[in-house]
């Protein structure tokens, strides 16, 4: 079972890694807008682990930032001094980085400072960057389980296949493929080619819906914002199966032979 396992009478937190083979897909949107449903839940927390081209805080507009996961990085800050509590309700760990930052940067740290925050929640969210940069692949060595994000788009399946493969060679726990960004055009790939060409399950599917624009120009998760949305319910019921949960919501004959599947997938059926 991967919720939460008990160590000595103590819940170990999770920390799980949301990845992408390619930027462009949502990656953040569905970082944040699990993040924030999970946080309905369970104490949670979302790091922004892309230290390159951070854009947590940027899709939240939290305020200027004195203090951030760089920050804790150069030893100029501690961790818990580089947690912030957006206005949500969600809790984030931002980045801001310089070129001359990335420069000096020791990404083998990352893993370290990440685990330290053991204990400050029950399940720690990782932004990381897209494709299979260096700080993408420190991101996924300090997690213990992989998200995989992609859209029905052949180029970025293969991409996302790549990322699968070296998240298996590191040895993580690949919890499945959330689908995003979905209009059911003909021209897209479907649920069965994705999972023949991954060899993993897709977990969820995440429908195209004008209303995940409409929260970042108010600089909410979607999940906060438009919670009645169809983009949010879809992300309510993956966070939901990720936490061994059934979405109250899921009435959909089909959805809920997904969940059936995942939850015996993750071990949780």
């Amino acid at each position: 079972m991967l919720v939460f396992v008990l160590k000595r009478g103590v819940y170990v937190t999770r920390y799980i890694c949301v990845v992408s083979g390619k930027g462009g897909v949502g990656k953040t949107t569905s970082a944040i807008s699990l993040a924030h449903a999970m946080g309905k839940h369970k104490k949670t927390l979302l790091v922004d682990a892309n230290l390159s081209t951070p854009n947590v805080n940027t899709h939240l507009g939290a305020p200027i930032l004195r203090k951030t996961l760089m920050s804790v990085l150069k030893d100029e800050a501690s961790l818990k001094q580089a947690i912030y509590t957006h206005e949500s309700g969600l809790r984030i760990v931002p980045t801001i980085s310089t070129v001359h930052d990335l420069k000096r940067l020791k990404y083998e740290k990352l893993k370290e400072v990440i685990r330290d925050l053991e204990g400050e929640a029950d399940i720690i969210i990782m932004d990381s960057g897209a494709g299979l940069t260096r700080e993408a692949i420190s991101a996924i060595e300090a997690s213990n389980e992989v998200l995989i994000i992609t859209n029905p788009e052949l180029n970025a399946v293969l991409d996302a296949q790549k990322t699968i493969q070296v998240a298996n060679e590191i040895g993580k726990t690949v919890l499945g493929v959330v689908i995003n960004k979905v209009k059911e055009s003909k021209h897209e790939l479907k649920i069965d080619e994705v999972e023949k060409l991954l060899s993993i399950p897709v977990i969820g599917v995440i429908p195209y819906d004008k209303n995940v624009r409409k929260a970042l120009k108010q600089k909410q998760p979607v999940t906060h914002s438009h919670p009645r949305t169809k983009a949010s319910k879809s992300y309510e019921e993956i966070a939901g199966l990720l936490l061994g949960k059934r979405y109250f919501n899921s009435v959909n004959k089909k959805s809920r032979i997904i969940e059936d599947y995942t939850l015996n997938h993750l071990g949780l059926g």
